[in-house]
């Protein structure tokens, strides 16, 4: 099968800071490291809470286009991401069963090869899907 496990979820916060210290101070979870990605002007904070991760997104231009096709001028829960094997064979599959790639996908991410799609029920959600890259030894 594939579709290994769910690896993360997704939720964009208006303030970052703001956001990591509900969840480490009232939740007591640990941040566990934060990311940046400057092209599309994106802050991570990253929890875990067993196996799966939360990411806290912080978009600082949501107006970009690659931004508004993510959602992430939404605040709230954004996607969930499931973490695959054989990436390139799952991301055709989804393709051919009427899922629609989000342009500029895929791409690298914090955890490895990503693509994120529209699934044909709603336009109004996205998920994502992972390829974890090997951890240097």
């Amino acid at each position: 099968m594939p579709f290994k496990k769910i690896n993360h979820v997704g939720i964009v916060v208006k303030n970052l800071r703001e956001a990591l210290n509900s969840y480490s101070e009232g939740l007591d979870i640990k941040v566990e490291r934060l990311v940046e990605i400057p092209d599309v002007q994106l802050k991570i904070g990253v929890l875990k809470i067993g196996e799966i991760e939360i990411e806290l997104l912080e978009y600082g231009n949501p107006e970009l286009p690659i931004v508004k096709s993510l959602r992430g001028d939404r605040a709230g829960l954004n996607h969930i991401c499931y973490e695959v094997e054989r990436f390139d064979e799952v991301m055709m599959d989804l393709i051919k069963k009427g899922f629609t790639l989000v342009e500029g996908f895929p791409r690298k991410g914090v955890h490895g090869r990503i693509a994120f799609f529209i699934p044909p029920h709603s336009s109004e959600e996205r998920i994502e899907i992972l390829e974890v890259e090997a951890e240097d030894e």
